[in-house]
């Protein structure tokens, strides 16, 4: 059977950004977590805990941090995600401020992520000229806080990467203090997992038999502070999952979980483009973003945006093979949002 291969850098970066994301995104962290869970007022003390211990984080650190409609922040959609292939060799600590020592690149990077339907050509626009960046900013969909927040970023960038920079270093610090006193209870739950065991933990979310057919490498990174998380990326070697180390306690409840909201549903399908994608989904039966880029000239960033979108609420579902995640409508979604409907009609 294939070997699990541990690796502590992944899972740690992870948990330095979700220092930032539960700052500023408490409500979201707290209003995912099971409501019907007997353990509910313990999980929030602990992310409350987390906040006591994690202290004095900078407004200044919002753009950076704030979750879009997505869920995602900048920095894990920027930083994170895009350099899954490192995860297993050169990702650490040291890699990230070596990405952000760009400051062209963050700006660009901030302007792409908030802005994620402009072409090249008009993202190069919104960096040349102040005048051009504030009439985008002025005419989103973004709300107050988020479009005040944008205009401070952008009046004084200098500043508010410099916080970045002061922050992370800092916060760093106390993350790898915490992970020396902590650090068993990563090692408690890799030591007590084989393939065979995580196989059926995972089960009716993925399928690790392409790892044993395709003789591919399986990586596991966990978190000590975003300790429910349950994710994973396919990389050329195989795939790496980034886990909670508290991810058991977690998984009926996402196995289970309906996501029944027609506000959800609403916000996933309010787009052209995502209901364009739906289309092409029941034409097609599976496509890779890759599809989407090539099919709707879409930029990496907006392909990846909107099919994460219906990814989180479960309008679409993955499958992954190799290296290659495919997506496909989720059947079962439709199924269970047309009984929510129903109530609604006259028959």
């Amino acid at each position: 059977m294939p070997q699990i291969r541990l690796l502590k850098e992944p899972g740690y970066i992870y948990d330095l950004i979700f220092i930032f994301y539960l700052k500023f995104n408490t409500k979201l962290c707290i209003n995912n977590l099971d409501s019907n869970d007997k353990k509910l007022s313990e999980n929030i003390k602990f992310f409350n805990d987390l906040l006591d211990q994690f202290p004095e984080i900078s407004e200044d650190l919002y753009v950076f941090f704030h979750a879009v409609e997505n869920g995602c922040c900048l920095i894990t959609t920027q930083y994170f995600n895009p350099h899954k292939e490192q995860f297993s060799t050169t990702y650490n600590f040291k890699f990230l401020r070596k990405e952000l020592s760009d400051k062209d690149k963050i700006i660009r990077n901030v302007v792409r992520f908030y802005f994620y339907d402009l072409t090249d050509e008009q993202v190069d626009d919104c960096v040349n000229s102040s005048s051009v960046l504030f009439s985008c900013i002025k005419n989103s969909h973004y709300g107050a806080e988020v479009k005040s927040k944008l205009y401070e970023f952008f009046h004084d960038t200098e500043h508010h990467i410099q916080t970045l920079y002061y922050e992370l270093m800092t916060k760093e610090f106390m993350l790898s203090q915490y992970y020396e006193k902590n650090y068993q209870k990563i090692l408690d739950v890799y030591n007590q997992t084989t393939f065979e065991i995580l196989s059926e933990n995972l089960k009716g979310l993925d399928d690790l038999n392409f790892i044993k057919k395709d003789s591919q490498q399986l990586y596991v990174s966990y978190c000590l502070l975003n300790k429910f998380n349950l994710n994973f990326f396919g990389v050329q070697e195989g795939v790496v999952y980034l886990l909670g180390y508290d991810y058991l306690s977690v998984l009926d409840f996402v196995k289970n979980k309906k996501d029944l909201n027609l506000l959800d549903f609403g916000n996933a399908i309010c787009e052209e483009s995502r209901v364009k994608i739906l289309e092409l989904l029941l034409k097609r039966e599976e496509v890779t973003c890759k599809d989407l880029e090539k099919i709707f000239s879409f930029s990496g960033s907006t392909a990846y945006h909107h099919i994460t979108m219906m990814t989180k609420i479960g309008v679409v579902k993955t499958r992954n093979e190799g290296k290659t995640i495919f997506y496909s409508l989720n059947r079962k979604y439709f199924d269970a949002i047309i009984d929510v409907l129903s109530k609604y009609s006259s028959k």
